[in-house]
């Protein structure tokens, strides 16, 4: 009896936790991510993991706008943290594209998945990604819903444009 009042006891009182990457003073601790942060590359293949690192690279820069930071600050954050998961990982970002320069099907599916776990972080964030609409139109939640809905799709497209650029 008094284990299941401890335990009762334990469970009703709020407790703090942390998830997500090391940050410090000066930001994400990049090498602590490239040296600690495993993904089980060996069970689901390359192919999931640079999914799930690009949904972790996107979140990441949904994240830094809403923490006030401006967009393209918060995206050199996200792909400085994208590219320690790559590296850690042992993982090649140019593996992910055909060779007309697109992403994969196979990974844009699995990426926008998991891009949208943080949906309505990039809901909050969308008003400070959106600076300049054409006269008129109004950045209203429908609207907001119709970009978040686009974000996952916008974000990968930025790597098929720079591999385009790039050749």
């Amino acid at each position: 009896m008094r284990r299941l009042l401890l335990v009762t006891i334990i469970f009703l009182f709020p407790f703090y936790a942390q998830a997500g990457f090391p940050e410090g003073e000066n930001g994400y601790d990049l090498k602590k991510i490239e040296e600690s942060f495993r993904l089980p590359c060996d069970e689901i293949g390359n192919d999931d993991c640079i999914a799930r690192a690009l949904g972790v690279g996107a979140c990441t820069w949904v994240f830094g706008i809403n923490k006030d930071k401006e967009p393209a600050e918060a995206l050199k954050i996200a792909d400085n943290v994208l590219i320690a998961l790559l590296k850690g990982n042992n993982l090649d970002l140019k593996s992910m594209l055909e060779k007309d320069g697109l992403i994969k099907n196979n990974i844009k599916k699995e990426a926008t998945y998991r891009i949208n776990f943080c949906r309505e972080e990039t809901k909050k964030a969308i008003p400070k990604l959106v600076k300049k609409l054409p006269e008129g139109v109004v950045l209203d939640e429908e609207r907001i819903e119709n970009l978040t809905s686009v974000f996952p799709l916008q974000y990968l497209s930025m790597f098929e444009q720079f591999s385009k650029y790039k050749k």
